[in-house]
């Protein structure tokens, strides 16, 4: 037992290396301490050049930090001057704005205001809506819109009218500060004045035109009441004789049920109301060289085909620049005038017929008193008797 123990130790224990085995070894860690030592050196240098790098850039970054806080001195310098002058120079501009805004509004023959859309207090009022409403225009600011309208429930619905189509324009009753009333064109749209949402009025007086424009329709009231009631026909035809209009009284001269049925059925051939085409020719030339004719007597033709007798009286209607427009005129039936002065006709030719025998036995009668018709009478008996001697011829008277 203890042999073979002694027998396995002496087993396990190295052998101890030969010598060239251990040369190598040495070598082996020579070259591997020179390894060490050379990446110590390098590790060095490294070291050093890091050191170096770094105070280089430590260095380097104080200076931009030194360098920064100077450009966000100067910069903040420069924002503060360039902000001030930006101020200055927006401050001017809305100093401009506001004088040509003034001085626009000023020279405009339009009120102009700038009203708060709730309560409708004027905020701005140029001198012409001063004038047009009674007030100075510094007093206006003292105002509401709505105590210049004639009917003040008014305003809502242009109030509706403008939050429904961001504008409004229309004829309004106003009220100046003495209470006479007159007719304004009124024009509304919205508008920011001052960064607050307001509404800019325009207002144009047209109680002139509205005068004018009753003035007119009196007048066409008139004109429509003579036109629909007169006696005589009138009518209004387009240049090239194209009937455009005609009262009642021309459709029932020329046979006509009403002055529609004549405009249809004549539409396009006037001719048809002429016995004669020429004379519908005749009439347009007349008023072609002179643009008013009176007393055109022509024949006519009726619906039914009669015929009557018609005087007329015609003119040209141009506009300011001599364009031709329309013709217009009327026209009365003569039919029985003429039937008379064709009777007087055949009266005169009749008594000129008794006229001319009347005088042709007077002359006969003074012809028979002469000597020498005497004479040419006793020639005749001694012609017929021829024993008797004749008389001696006498001188003729």
């Amino acid at each position: 037992m203890g042999k073979s123990a002694s027998s396995a130790e002496q087993a396990s224990e190295p052998s101890p290396p030969e010598r060239g085995d251990l040369s190598d070894q040495v070598e082996q860690l020579r070259q591997q301490l020179q390894q060490v030592q050379q990446e110590k050196a390098d590790l060095e240098v490294l070291l050093n050049t890091v050191t170096g790098h770094s105070d280089q850039i430590l260095s380097e970054v104080e200076q931009e930090k030194t360098d920064l806080e100077i450009l966000l001195e100067t910069a903040t310098e420069h924002s503060t001057l360039v902000e001030t002058d930006l101020q200055q120079q927006v401050e001017a501009e809305r100093r401009q704005r506001e004088e040509q805004f003034q001085s626009i509004t000023a020279a405009t023959p339009v009120g102009l205001l700038i009203a708060q859309v709730e309560t409708g207090q004027i905020l701005y009022a140029n001198e012409t809506l001063g004038h047009l409403l009674g007030l100075a225009a510094a007093a206006l600011l003292s105002c509401s819109t709505v105590d210049f309208y004639a009917h003040p429930e008014e305003r809502f619905a242009v109030l509706e009218a403008i939050a429904q189509q961001q504008h409004y324009q229309g004829e309004v009753l106003f009220q100046r500060a003495d209470g006479s009333v007159f007719w304004g064109l009124m024009s509304i749209r919205p508008f920011r004045f001052n960064g607050e949402p307001t509404l800019l009025t325009a207002i144009q007086d047209i109680s002139d035109r509205k005068q004018a424009e009753d003035a007119l329709r009196i007048a066409e009231a008139k004109y429509r009441g003579i036109f629909e009631n007169a006696v005589e026909g009138i009518f209004r035809t387009a240049p090239d004789g194209d009937y455009l209009e005609v009262n009642p009284a021309m459709a029932n001269l020329f046979g006509y049920t009403s002055a529609s049925h004549m405009l249809d059925a004549v539409r396009g051939a006037a001719v048809q109301l002429y016995a004669d085409p020429a004379q519908q020719q005749a009439l347009w030339q007349c008023l072609e060289s002179q643009d008013e004719i009176k007393d055109f007597e022509y024949e006519a033709c009726r619906q039914d085909g009669s015929r009557f007798w018609v005087s007329a009286w015609a003119r040209a209607i141009r506009n300011e620049s001599g364009t031709l427009l329309y013709y217009e005129g009327s026209c009365v039936d003569i039919t029985q005038r003429k039937r008379q002065e064709e009777s007087l006709k055949q009266q005169i030719r009749k008594l000129q017929i008794e006229v001319d025998q009347t005088k042709r036995k007077r002359d006969v009668a003074q012809i028979e008193q002469t000597d020498y018709f005497q004479w040419l009478v006793s020639e005749a008996d001694a012609l017929r008797f021829s024993s008797q001697k004749p008389a001696p011829k006498p001188e003729p008277n």
